[in-house]
């Protein structure tokens, strides 16, 4: 075997994987890839998905009892550490329903319509979205921010927060792949990269834990300033946190699920954007948290840790 065919094999094996990966997105990973006609943009599913009342009941119960466990321990805590931060980062994963609403569009998500007024939360852009969608997005951000902020507190080690991140996308993969599989929820649609097991795909889970860390590593950075009633604010800066870094990192994703592309394209364009959320997690732990995210051994930076204690310095000697 000559050198030069040494060298194509990668690119074959990735090139396999792509086609392979397309295959699965074709047939299982997503509703409809059919394309308007006038636009060229994917057709959401709208009706052709009707809602499963009895799923969604089964699932927004269940959810809700894991999202309440969540917020005791957010509780316990907030009187741990003598802060509201923990409880409103757990409460504020509600809201993020409204960046939702937005990349759902972008992203090919279809949330199942019950066309019930009282059900309805808001309509954007001709689509329904209920309030069941709230309590869903809310276990998840709920849980994995309060993982991401707590592993901070415990000044766990650069190490430990990585795999809490991955430990967080095995979180949401799993989650969506058995939502998914339930049916009469949500579905995606599009040409959808990166489908590697029946439904899930795999591209979300690096954009999802990349947004969450975003606002979980802010909030821990400004903890003491927004310790109080300032933790209302957390509130607000959660939902413009998540659709930031989901613009920033789903990027390529997006423009694979809009566009016209080929099946190797498309999956190449989501590997992209799983490359671009590692980079932006990255730069997060290096200009937020102050810390060398290929360190894996250092706990918390001298410069945050002394920043995060200046209130409580100009308060002392101001008495």
């Amino acid at each position: 075997m000559d050198l030069s065919m040494k060298k194509s094999l990668p690119l074959a094996g990735i090139l396999c994987a792509a086609r392979i990966s397309s295959a699965l997105a074709a047939t299982k990973g997503v509703f409809s890839t059919a394309t308007d006609s006038a636009y060229q943009t994917p057709i959401p599913p709208n009706d052709l998905f009707p809602i499963n009342p009895e799923h969604v009941f089964v699932t927004t119960v269940v959810l809700s009892i894991i999202a309440v466990v969540f917020l005791i321990l957010a509780v316990r805590d907030g009187r741990k550490f003598r802060s509201t931060v923990p409880v409103a980062l757990v409460l504020g994963g509600a809201a993020n329903v409204i960046p939702e609403s937005v990349d759902n569009y972008l992203g090919g998500v279809y949330w199942a319509q019950s066309h019930v007024p009282s059900d309805i939360m808001f309509v954007l852009m001709g689509r329904e979205f209920d309030w069941y969608i709230t309590v869903i997005w809310w276990v998840y951000a709920a849980g994995v921010r309060y993982l991401f902020y707590a592993s901070l507190m415990r000044r766990s080690s650069t190490k430990k927060l990585w795999l809490c991140m991955a430990l967080a996308g095995l979180a949401d993969f799993v989650l969506e792949e058995v939502l998914l599989s339930y049916g009469g929820i949500y579905t995606y649609y599009g040409n959808q990269p990166l489908v590697l097991f029946r439904h899930f795909p795999c591209w979300w889970a690096f954009v999802n834990v990349s947004g969450l860390f975003l606002s979980s590593s802010i909030a821990y950075r400004f903890r003491d300033w927004l310790s109080g009633w300032r933790s209302v604010l957390i509130l607000f800066l959660m939902p413009f946190c998540y659709i930031g870094a989901f613009s920033f990192c789903g990027m390529p994703a997006i423009f694979a699920i809009n566009g016209i592309f080929s099946p190797a394209v498309i999956q190449l364009l989501g590997i992209a954007t799983c490359i671009v959320a590692v980079i932006h997690t990255a730069g997060v732990m290096k200009i937020v948290l102050g810390r060398n995210p290929f360190s894996f051994r250092s706990t918390v930076s001298n410069s945050i840790a002394h920043s995060s204690h200046i209130g409580e310095s100009l308060r002392s000697s101001r008495s």
